[in-house]
């Protein structure tokens, strides 16, 4: 169901990219968090990494790795490829996995000092990988202390990746969550080689090119009227910055009901101001998302009142080629998981105001799409 090549990562919980499967922007995810997804913990058996990306997969989760002197426990570096196997002792036991680009990307999320306790050099790092044999830490003699930004997390090894195989053993690897860290722990003191910078999916402001209050968002649907938006602000949102790897639907109104949404726009990765759009200081409803994954948050079905051929569909954002054995053009009926959320719109084109009418599903039964019957071409499951 997944179209491997477009995703940056896509873990499979079976050998030779079989089973259950996640898509995975960049950014880091662990298992404590929610963050593998479909896939779960201690489950992921294969991968398939794009061009322009390195994963990092280690077996504990910062939670179960805080204060150890082995850190993250078994890590391994991955390059772009296919991985039937994935290697190294991680078969069914990965809890964490750090997928970075491997172009530059702006922007700042970490900055590392030389000494501990915030002394000595220091240097700003962005969102992506950041190894000394590249140069990408040569302002600094070592890496003893760092500052982590709201929605970044920062993942350092003693070891950079192998360049003789396409992936390798990192050494000891710790992750840093968001806040001040006054030392790297005694088993990365001075042998720092690898930064691993994950930011945020998503991150909205409320003035144009990134200026004013900000709020980041992680991979889901994230509604004002739920109080989702309060850090930036309901109909405040003047611009958004999209990740490698990440899409972003966002409307200008949350209501679920008979009614269809105001005006929706698909975003992809890049910076997008809204300025002369009609989401400019209208956005209450952003659901985010990497692309499409295993499961049946949502069930489908091509006949009214849950009848028909069906398809079942996970957390992500789905297009037309995307919608499996149910369709496109041809779902009329769906039933969600209790909590779950999902928006259905017309189309699926990028282009601002393209993609048509779109609706707010909640929980439940839903017999009936209403203008939408016959019409969807875009799913975002939450």
């Amino acid at each position: 169901m997944v179209p491997d090549a477009v995703f940056p990562l896509v873990a499979y919980t079976e050998h030779d990219l079989g089973g259950a499967s996640q898509a995975f922007g960049s950014g880091v995810f662990d298992a404590d968090s929610g963050g593998l997804g479909a896939v779960g913990a201690d489950a992921i058996s294969s991968l398939r990494v794009a061009e322009g990306y390195r994963v990092l997969a280690c077996d504990l989760t910062p939670a179960q790795a805080a204060g150890a002197l082995d850190g993250l426990g078994a890590c391994r570096y991955y390059d772009a490829g296919w991985y039937d196997r994935v290697g190294g002792g991680l078969d069914e036991s990965i809890s964490l996995l750090a997928v970075v680009a491997t172009a530059e990307q702006r922007g700042t999320g970490v900055t590392v000092y030389g000494g501990a306790g915030f002394t000595g050099g220091r240097l700003a790092l962005g969102p992506g990988r950041h190894e000394a044999d590249s140069g990408d830490l040569a302002r600094l003699d070592a890496v003893n202390s760092l500052t982590v930004d709201e929605g970044h997390t920062a993942v350092l090894c003693d070891s950079f990746r192998s360049t003789a195989v396409a992936s390798g053993n990192p050494g000891i690897c710790q992750a840093f969550g968001p806040g001040e860290h006054d030392t790297v722990g005694a088993g990365l003191a001075d042998v720092v080689s690898l930064v691993a910078v994950g930011g945020p999916a998503v991150t909205a402001t409320q003035g144009y090119a990134m200026a004013g209050a900000a709020q980041t968002f992680a991979p889901g649907i994230h509604q004002a009227g739920a109080g989702e938006l309060a850090i930036v602000g309901n109909d405040a949102i003047s611009s958004l910055r999209v990740a490698p790897g990440y899409r972003v639907l966002a409307c200008a109104d949350d209501g679920a009901g008979a009614d269809s949404l105001d005006e929706c726009t698909l975003f992809e990765a890049g910076t997008h101001d809204l300025a002369g759009t009609g989401l400019d200081e209208a956005v209450s409803l952003l659901a985010v998302s990497a692309g499409p994954a295993s499961g049946d948050l949502l069930t489908a079905y091509d006949g009214e009142d849950l009848a028909g051929t069906s398809g079942g569909f996970g957390p992500g954002i789905y297009a037309a080629a995307d919608l499996g054995a149910v369709g496109n053009d041809e779902i009329s009926s769906l039933r969600l998981a209790d909590g779950a959320r999902a928006v259905l719109c017309e189309h699926d084109d990028t282009e601002p105001g393209e993609v048509g009418t779109c609706r707010l599903f909640t929980g439940g039964e839903h017999g009936d799409l209403g203008e939408l019957d016959d019409r969807t071409s875009l799913l975002a499951v939450s």
